[in-house]
């Protein structure tokens, strides 16, 4: 199987990935084509397919694993498939061909059952209110499965299997650590808007593998309806203090820092401010890392991502040696 990430301009290529996204549009003659977002466990590329539409538009969804052939192009400095076949992947068919769905599937590089028991952990061992502790502990073990799988977003950032539960676990690693440099701060409340800032999520989205918005998650958003399960789980508490579950309230609906950028309130208690800087800096920067290691271009800069809105320094940060130098000319 040949992985996205080593594909060259020019080249041709027959191989497998799963349809992220697809849609139908028209030629300046008024005819129609298809654009696809490709993807495997090593990045994505997007694909046009310029013939055949209706029966890969009836026959292919977004989600599906397939088989392609194509030619790999250079537009506007990012890689294209110029697709000239592409049908469902048959695993008793393809298995004989290095198809594995495993390596279709982006996945987060550290052990989840390891992020996993180190999340609860931490809930239990720097948190002192019995109230927050049975808060947090009921969430995470209601939710296992889902917090364990699910990305941290449809594309922006951690959008990988695992990916919400790496960035819940770096989020509270970020939040004790401003804990501790700063010890006026709540601690419980910090920690508690860590691990539920996102919990939204696992309604906004539509699964694990490949999700999409769900009806809610367009209509509503993950910031209020994280808010709203808070609600729920708090009133499964006996006598949960009312203003502590109203200040949780507002570090959910301020983690988003913005108005424009979908919170109902900009953050009033530093708690929150600190919430909405450090789960907006692992964002960025898991975008950012992921830029730069995905990138299939040979320049000392990555193409322009229109989500951190620049191109990406990805050279060598160090001079070349001496020796290096003269290494590299005799090989």
């Amino acid at each position: 199987m040949k992985f996205i990430k080593h594909l060259q301009e020019n080249e041709s290529v027959t191989s497998y990935c799963q349809v992220r996204s697809k849609q139908a549009k028209l030629k300046k003659n008024g005819e129609l084509y298809l654009r696809l977002v490709l993807g495997d466990s090593s990045g994505r590329i997007e694909g046009k397919l310029w013939e055949n539409i209706e029966e890969v538009q009836e026959g292919i969804q977004a989600g599906d694993f397939v088989k392609y052939q194509g030619v790999v192009q250079v537009y506007n400095g990012s890689k294209q498939l110029i697709l000239k076949r592409i049908r469902k992947a048959l695993p008793e068919r393809d298995s004989e061909d290095d198809f594995d769905v495993e390596d279709l599937i982006p996945c987060t590089e550290y052990d989840i059952e390891e992020m996993w028991q180190k999340l609860h952990s931490l809930v239990l061992q720097q948190t002192s209110r019995p109230c927050i502790v049975q808060l947090l502990t009921n969430v995470l073990n209601d939710n296992e499965e889902q917090i364990k799988s699910y990305p941290a977003g449809v594309e922006i950032h951690h959008d990988y299997w695992g990916g919400f539960l790496e960035h819940v676990l770096s989020v509270v690693e970020s939040a004790l650590f401003f804990a501790d440099k700063y010890p006026d701060l709540d601690k419980d409340l910090l920690i508690a808007g860590a691990v539920l800032h996102d919990i939204g999520k696992l309604e906004e989205l539509s699964g694990a593998q490949n999700p999409s918005y769900t009806a809610r998650g367009r209509l509503i958003g993950h910031v209020v309806m994280g808010r709203d399960l808070l609600r729920r789980e708090a009133a499964r508490i006996p006598e949960f203090p009312e203003r502590l579950l109203m200040l949780l309230e507002h570090l959910i609906l301020s983690h988003q820092g913005q108005l424009e950028w979908g919170s109902p309130r900009r953050p009033k208690l530093p708690e929150a401010l600190i919430l909405h800087y450090i789960d907006d800096l692992d964002a960025k920067l898991n975008r950012l890392c992921r830029v730069r290691k995905e990138d299939p271009g040979d320049s000392d800069f990555t193409a322009f991502d229109r989500y951190l809105g620049r191109v990406v320094f990805k050279g060598k940060y160090d001079e070349p040696s001496e020796h290096q130098l003269l290494a590299s000319i005799s090989q």
